[in-house]
Parts: C-alpha cells; sequence; structure tokens
C-alpha cells in the first residue's frame, strides 16, 4: 500500500488542507473520533478549525477527541505539557465539552492503568476514524519511538534522548523528560484515515525516510506504508526530498 502524498504551495495551505480533511470528516459523521496531535506543526491547521467553527462551517459538539501523547509526570495544569498546548490552541478554542475529551493524564498514580482506561475507551468507540500525526526527526510517530513494536495500543514509551531535547521547545524552563504515554502504532494501522503532516526543510528527509525505507520498527513512520488509507499532507519545503530517495 502507498499513502497518497499532498504537496501543497506553503504551510498554511498545507494547514488550510488538513483542516478541510477533518471538517469533511465531522460533515459525513457528526460523532466521530479524532486523534489530533500538539506542537507546532498543527498550530495552522487549528486556527483553521477555530475559524471554521466560529464560522459555523463545521460542528464539533457531538465528537469525540483522543489526546495522543502525553509525557510522562506532566498534566493540564503543567505548562508546556501536551494537554497544556491542545488547550490552549485547539481544544478550548473550539469550546470541547470535558466530556468530549479522553487524554493520557501524565501525572497518574499507575500509568499502566491509565493506559488500560484509554484503550477500553478507544475500543468501546469504535476505533480511531482519524488520527493526524506529525513526525520525529527519528521517526517516531506519537511517542511510539524507534524499536516499538506494531502490535502495541496504549503505553509507556522510553524517550529517544532526541524526542527529549526537542521537546524541552515547549517549556520556559529545562524539564526532565524521560518517559512518555501515548496511543500505539496498532491505533495509528486500526485507525479509519492516518494523516501525517509535515512543514519544513528540516522535516524533508525524514519525511522521504517514511515512504521510501522498508517497513521497520527502527523508523516507526515506515509503518503508515502499510495503511490501508493514509494521506501524507506536506508543503514543498517538506515534499523537496520524496523523488531523491
Amino acid at each position: 500500500m502507498v499513502p497518497k502524498i499532498s504537496i501543497y504551495p506553503d504551510y498554511n495551505s498545507m494547514s488550510l488542507a488538513a483542516a478541510d480533511r477533518v471538517i469533511t470528516l465531522l460533515a459525513k459523521k457528526p460523532n466521530a473520533v479524532i486523534c489530533l496531535p500538539s506542537g507546532s506543526t498543527p498550530l495552522g491547521m487549528f486556527r483553521a478549525l477555530a475559524a471554521a467553527n466560529q464560522k459555523g462551517t463545521v460542528d464539533f459538539s457531538q465528537c469525540i477527541y483522543i489526546g495522543l501523547d502525553e509525557w510522562i509526570g506532566l498534566g493540564a495544569d503543567d505548562d508546556g505539557s501536551c494537554r497544556d498546548l491542545l488547550d490552549r490552541d485547539f481544544l478550548k478554542p473550539i469550546g470541547f465539552r470535558e466530556n468530549q475529551i479522553v487524554f493520557f493524564d501524565g501525572k497518574a498514580i499507575d500509568p499502566e492503568a491509565e493506559c488500560v482506561r484509554v484503550n477500553k475507551i478507544v475500543e468501546t468507540l469504535g476505533g480511531l476514524d482519524l488520527i493526524v500525526l506529525g513526525i520525529g526527526m527519528n521517526g517516531h510517530l506519537a511517542l511510539n519511538e524507534p524499536g516499538t513494536p506494531w502490535d502495541t495500543y496504549a503505553h509507556i514509551s522510553e524517550l529517544d534522548p532526541l524526542t527529549a531535547e526537542v521537546g524541552q521547545k515547549y517549556f520556559k524552563k529545562a524539564t526532565p523528560l524521560t518517559k512518555g504515554i501515548t496511543v500505539g502504532v496498532r491505533h495509528i494501522l486500526e485507525s479509519k484515515t492516518a494523516i501525517l503532516i509535515g512543514s519544513g526543510a528540516a522535516k524533508a528527509p525524514v519525511i522521504a525516510r517514511a515512504l521510501a525505507f522498508p517497513v521497520t520498527t527502527a523508523f516507526p513512520a515506515t509503518v503508515l506504508q502499510n495503511h490501508f488509507n493514509a494521506e501524507f499532507i506536506l508543503d514543498e519545503e517538506a515534499g523537496s526530498e520524496i523523488e531523491k530517495r
């Protein structure tokens, strides 16, 4: 299976295209189960979705939002946590009710039980209708680091040093990051639609590898080659090396 590749001239048009995929899904299935990432890449998509919501061209009131991942030891009240970023950038601007949100508690006393809780909810809901992903410089998807088995559902992840280093950009002061809690590769593979968004020249070689390398746990993003309905939505810079590999 070959993921669909959609390349747009710039970050703004890429973001609008990603937002359009969400809007189209909710028009067809208002109670869809969606899983969207935190971070800098999806900010344009979030702005477009908030604008569409304000105009009344999309309705989020019936959908369920599943959190993609969280740093162990951090929660919604911690500046820079995944939940904090998503609250600020997406969930609160849209007006999600708390009963629409399923998010990992990185401060849970028993993180393994937290994985079981989220797994059961996702299973009861019938799986993810849409998952939107970024890609790490080491090829990770969510916090599924290199070496993560394909058959994992939600689990605790030992963070790659590169992930911990890059993650510091979300915090105002140095914050120890050693573990994460994340939806699993199995969740991604079983989602009805998987979209990877990418922007900027720095991500170009990583995205090229995800599409050209043999499918391997050593580079998790290659697993999208095995997804029956995957799409890479990229700006020109992020897609610039695809044909070179």
